[in-house]
């Protein structure tokens, strides 16, 4: 009978042991899970948020798969690059103003530091737009967004053997599905784009006139076009078309010296050969 007792108490011991160790393991489960909750909440307390809204003046669109990038930095350094703190890069998928959220942690912000906020519009690798002002990551406190103006890149032209759209002087042969003769005009329209000042200046049949370009790649866009005020009346009809076309051009195309201009939805509006000097 005593035997019995002992058993009795030993299988009780031991069912009591192995209870506690189940306990304890599940204790300490618990308390792993709450430590990683714990860190979770951590890192995500310190994520803050900058909210920058991007853009240019230039009345043009994008080429497709432009990317537009916003970039936090730490500049207190002088001659030294700018250290990277955030960036978030997003695809430019309409007009300007791209609105952009970028996340940074706050613990790599340090007291005394300056912190600026960069933008910059990029098209397969080549940069197009970014600020050339320096934007202060923080003047605002978060408390709206930042807007940051961007500034058209400019690049020299490559030597491709082919002729350059700026600079040249282009003379109009095709207006539509017209060709431009002699017999319909006396004196061809023609204009030319300036490299200094984005000017276009031409003669448009009958009065001269002078507006803005804007180019992006192969975008173009023909803007604030304004004529001199003389009447003709055999020459009106050409003028008021030439114009139109103009205003309604997208982008534009040069292949072996002759330029043709096309609306945003590929139509050709009219073909220019270049005038030698």
């Amino acid at each position: 009978m005593q035997k019995n007792i002992y058993r009795r108490n030993r299988k009780t011991a031991l069912t009591a042991a192995v209870i506690t160790g189940l306990l304890i393991s599940l204790a300490g489960c618990v308390t792993t899970d709450q430590q990683a909750a714990k860190v979770e909440q951590s890192v995500t307390l310190k994520q803050q948020t900058l909210t920058a809204n991007v853009f240019y003046l230039q009345r043009i669109a994008l080429p497709p798969g432009a990317q537009v990038s916003l970039i936090l930095e730490d500049v207190s350094k002088m001659d030294v690059a700018a250290e990277v703190i955030a960036k978030q890069t997003i695809t430019a998928a309409s007009a300007p103003p791209y609105a952009i959220n970028l996340s940074y942690n706050e613990t790599l912000i340090k007291p005394q530091h300056r912190y600026a906020l960069r933008a910059q519009i990029t098209l397969d690798g080549q940069l197009l737009f970014t600020n050339t002002e320096q934007v202060d990551a923080f003047a605002n406190a978060g408390a709206k967004p930042t807007e940051i103006l961007v500034s058209q890149v400019r690049h020299e032209a490559k030597s491709d053997g082919q002729v350059s759209l700026i600079d040249t002087h282009w003379q109009l042969s095709m207006l539509g599905t017209q060709a431009i003769t002699a017999d319909i005009t006396q004196q061809h329209p023609h204009l030319v784009f300036t490299q200094d000042d984005n000017k276009v200046v031409g003669f448009a049949g009958c009065n001269r006139f002078s507006g803005r370009y804007d180019v992006l790649t192969n975008n173009v866009s023909l803007t604030e076009l304004a004529t001199t005020k003389k009447m003709c009346f055999q020459q009106m009809n050409l003028e008021t078309q030439f114009l139109a076309a103009l205003s309604a051009t997208d982008n534009y195309k040069v292949i072996d010296k002759i330029l043709t201009l096309y609306s945003n939805t590929g139509v050709a509006l009219g073909q220019f050969t270049v005038q030698e000097k």
